[in-house]
């Protein structure tokens, strides 16, 4: 039974969480404040409605080799991120999701929450959306934001890369890097 004093993310994953590799482990351990800091590639959507969607977030700036600053702070039975990747910052707050097996995070920007699965594979992670709502309500899957996410090794190193698409802008935001515990 997960305890509550447990990280958030080991506390979704049960079992699975011995299986992600100790980088990874490291990074969703939060129990207080944690920061990580590296470099990362930003990629940026290149439609009107696309950039407005990605100022309206404060996502980064497209451009290669920026400084990026991940900090991680317990709120409740969740965490804040804040992420800082060249000069631009934006936040969420992750959650525990509903049910195990369905989107064991939640994760909030503003009024949009994305639920999404936790997948355990080769002990790298993947972020798998099973639902989102605006302002609270459900909406069709098929209508909110699609991508990728994943966290897995590079050199010994945590690698992150997240893709942000949507079926009216196309690409929104595109970003990878590497991070290490400061």
């Amino acid at each position: 039974m997960p305890q509550k004093s447990q990280p958030l993310y080991q506390r979704v994953l049960g079992s699975e969480w011995q299986h992600l590799a100790p980088q990874i482990r490291e990074l969703h351990s939060v129990t207080g404040e944690s920061v990580f800091k590296g470099r990362c590639h930003v990629d940026r959507g290149r439609s009107p409605l696309s950039r407005l969607v990605a100022r309206w977030i404060g996502l980064p700036k497209a451009g290669a080799d920026q400084e990026a600053i991940v900090t991680l702070t317990v709120r409740g039975d969740g965490e804040r991120w804040v992420r800082r990747i060249g000069g631009q910052q934006f936040s969420s707050l992750q959650r525990p999701g509903r049910s195990e097996s369905d989107w064991p995070i939640r994760e909030r920007f503003g009024v949009v929450s994305v639920h999404m699965a936790l997948v355990v594979d080769d002990a790298n992670l993947r972020y798998v959306i099973r639902r989102w709502t605006l302002l609270g309500i459900p909406l069709p899957l098929w209508l909110g934001p699609q991508g990728r996410a994943t966290e897995s090794l590079e050199d010994g190193q945590f690698r992150f890369e997240v893709e942000i698409r949507h079926l009216f802008t196309g690409l929104i935001v595109r970003y990878q890097g590497l991070l290490s515990p400061q």
